[in-house]
């Protein structure tokens, strides 16, 4: 019985972690409500997992409202931009639904859903971009751009993982009823932090790069 409760035993630890998830989870929920401060939730949402992912054991109040707290003007700008660019994509799909009809209206509702999925490929990358390094949100957004396209394979990966939780809600509703409660207590902070498992080796990349900014860029072994 003693090493089952023994905090070394990798059972115990995964529910330490588990359990950290949960925590922040609620924060990035209840922080979401006033809508206009989801950029900053997901930065301090972010914050805590990469700090998590390397190994640390942060308070985890503390360091969520740290991130919320030190990106909060570059992610709500972010937040704003993006929500922007949704609502005019559903405006868009609004017009379409009620003008066309055929070959045509299918075409542009493939449009609107490559447009919307390039948008949340590239958001995958620049809040944890914004999360982990000091630059301007231009140099950010270019950053992200670049990644994209550089870590192709490793954009779609992001790009359909992050895509989960609006594909069940839009083509399965059920389902995702069903699974609500698994995302209301633990799922996006879940989410995120497969988010960061698989960016850490492309971060490092940079970071390893910006130390000996003499080598070539590296082609994407992914």
């Amino acid at each position: 019985m003693k090493s089952i409760l023994d905090f070394d035993n990798p059972f115990i630890q995964l529910l330490c972690r588990v359990g950290d998830l949960m925590i922040a989870n609620f924060l990035f929920l209840v922080c979401c409500v006033p809508v206009v401060t989801v950029g900053a939730s997901l930065a301090g949402l972010i914050k805590v997992v990469q700090s998590l992912s390397l190994g640390g054991e942060p308070g985890i109040a503390r360091t969520f409202f740290r991130g919320f707290k030190e990106n909060f003007r570059q992610a709500t700008a972010l937040w704003l931009i993006f929500a922007l660019l949704v609502l005019s994509l559903v405006c868009d799909l609004l017009i379409i639904q009620t003008y066309l009809t055929g070959t045509a209206a299918l075409a542009l509702r493939c449009a609107v859903a490559i447009f919307a999925l390039a948008i949340l490929a590239v958001a995958s990358y620049v809040f944890p971009l914004l999360v982990r390094y000091e630059n301007s949100l231009k140099e950010h957004c270019v950053n992200a751009l670049i990644l994209t396209i550089w870590k192709l394979p490793r954009t779609l990966a992001l790009t359909a993982l992050n895509a989960v939780p609006f594909l069940l809600a839009i083509f399965l509703p059920a389902t995702f009823l069903k699974t609500l409660a698994v995302w209301l207590i633990v799922g996006c902070a879940g989410l995120c932090f497969l988010d960061c498992s698989l960016l850490r080796p492309v971060l490092a990349q940079l970071e390893e790069q910006k130390e000996t900014p003499e080598a070539d860029a590296p082609g994407d072994e992914d």
